[in-house]
């Protein structure tokens, strides 16, 4: 008996560790590049996902975008300017100190020190004239006007340790320098267009990961991503390719997950420049005039978008066509607002009307480490837009050359994908429209349009204090945007994820994969 009691808890033991094993590392391949470690330098998907495992914001949203307290537990408005934020407390960062007031204040003054990002998470925290530490757990900011979002914005800025990272450059992140949060994981290792290396945080504050070690491989390629599930090489993967979900929901080996996202995808055109980059007649002659300054030619190129075909046969079920940059769950969706119609005609009619009969030559670009189907979307643009008489050049590029190229005002049209990170539709147009010329802190170029009629009913709903009159001008505004042709928006995107047997993930409807949300079953 004696013996057999060891042969059985023998065996114990190794069921035990043998259930116990998937829970050691978790290998998740993303879609998206990390162009830096800095949590703080750019507001892009790639390295705020990545970011998110370390660092912390004082607010937060969950799976379905809700907004929930994070690093602060609690908030309250005194007065229509001021606000009060409760710090958690027992927090400590990673290097074991405690997480303070003003660790806070610092955190938020710092974006506006990195001049040089692509996408400044400064617009988030532009309103702000004043940042306190009442005492060690209590934060006070006081905003130049009524501001119902200043929640919103926060969750969007991760905060940081003062005494770490105060002098540091964004470039001194990747070697580990400053990568100290409050986080669910601890920086180990970043290899540029490779993978970042990480470890669970055992004094973290909040609920422990349920695993050991993370790696994040970025893989752009969306085969190789597949290739990589297929064969073991990962445990999960983000961004499923269209072409490959038959065979991943058909294996029983995988679990294939999808979720409507608050991001949809649109074209921005140059509204800018006095002449369209790179843009020519037929002879090759440049144009001596911006023909996306007019809004005849923006409404035609909107007209003859298919956005059916883009939806169900381009992105293969995993667009649905939309006007509203927004799901219809989503606060400030304007009903009236339907995904406009396939219409030669009219098309054709504007472009002879402002002068374009035969149309152009120009090049459209997107990305190639974004979306798996984002290159086929701009490929069937540009087929589209043909049959007015253009001449389309369709550049698809990585997204740091993209970045760099959109905000120096070089690119004509380009595709776009936006979510509303914040929970609210107003915190996503304010951020996505703003640039230097209507927001002195923001030092992005990507949209260019700029219209008075828009950011009047926009500026008077983010001040507002009253729920149903913000919605009443979310509807302008949007009516605005439609009636101006200020953007082109296409389709409302469906996020896709899958993973082995015995991971479980969590999709979410920013379309980030978040280790810490994942589970070993």
């Amino acid at each position: 008996m004696k013996t057999l009691s060891i042969i059985c808890a023998a065996m114990s033991a190794s069921l035990l560790a043998a259930h116990a094993a998937p829970a050691a590392e978790l290998k998740i391949a993303i879609a998206t590049d990390v162009t830096s470690m800095d949590p703080q330098y750019a507001n892009l998907a790639g390295n705020v996902q990545v970011s998110r495992h370390m660092f912390e914001s004082l607010a937060d949203l969950d799976p379905d975008g809700r907004l929930t307290p994070r690093l602060a537990e609690s908030w309250t408005r005194p007065a229509p300017t001021v606000w009060l934020f409760k710090l958690r407390r027992g927090v400590k960062f990673q290097d074991g100190s405690a997480l303070t007031a003003e660790d806070a204040v610092y955190a938020l003054g710092r974006p506006a020190t990195l001049t040089a990002s692509p996408a400044t998470l400064n617009g988030f925290l532009k309103d702000i004239v004043k940042a306190e530490a009442v005492d060690a757990h209590t934060l006070r900011l006081t905003t130049a006007a009524p501001l119902a979002v200043l929640p919103n914005y926060l969750a969007m800025v991760p905060i940081v340790s003062k005494k770490v990272t105060e002098g540091l450059k964004p470039e001194d992140f990747e070697t580990g320098r400053g990568m100290v949060g409050t986080g669910p994981y601890r920086f180990v290792k970043f290899l540029r267009s490779d993978r970042v290396e990480l470890q669970r945080n055992e004094a973290y504050w909040g609920n422990a990961p349920a695993f050991d070690k993370v790696t994040i491989r970025i893989m752009p390629n969306s085969p190789a991503r597949t290739a990589a599930l297929l064969s073991g090489e990962v445990d999960a993967i983000a961004a499923v390719p269209a072409a490959d979900m038959p065979r991943i929901k058909q294996n029983p080996s995988f679990t294939f997950y999808s979720k409507p996202l608050s991001r949809h995808t649109f074209w921005t055109l140059n509204q800018y420049s006095e002449a369209l980059p790179g843009a020519t007649d037929h002879a090759d002659k440049p144009l001596t005039a911006n023909p996306f300054k007019d809004v005849r030619v923006r409404s035609a190129f909107s007209k003859a978008i298919d956005r059916e075909a883009i939806g169900s046969r381009v992105m293969e079920g995993l667009g649905v066509p939309t006007q509203n940059p927004v799901p219809s769950t989503m606060f400030g969706y304007n009903a009236a607002l339907q995904p406009e119609k396939l219409d030669l005609d009219g098309a054709r009619k504007l472009m002879t009307a402002a002068g374009y009969p035969d149309c152009f030559k120009f090049s459209l670009f997107a990305r190639s480490d974004s979306h798996p189907t984002d290159s086929s979307q701009a490929q069937a643009v540009g087929q589209m837009l043909s049959r007015l008489g253009c001449k389309v050049t369709v550049e698809v590029v990585p997204t740091s050359v993209f970045f760099t190229r959109a905000n120096k005002l070089e690119l004509p049209m380009l595709l776009l994908a936006s979510g509303v990170d914040g929970g609210d539709m107003g915190v996503m147009l304010e951020y996505l429209f703003s640039n230097p010329t209507n927001n002195p802190f923001r030092k992005v170029n990507l949209q260019t349009y700029d219209s008075p009629r828009f950011w009047g009913p926009l500026r008077e709903a983010l001040a507002s204090t009253s729920d149903p009159e913000r919605e009443r001008l979310y509807r302008e505004v949007t009516q605005v945007l439609r009636d101006e042709v200020g953007v082109i928006p296409t389709e409302l995107m469906v996020g896709t994820w899958a993973s082995r047997k015995g991971v479980q993930l969590k999709p979410r409807v920013d379309e980030r994969t978040y280790a810490f949300e994942a589970t070993a079953n």
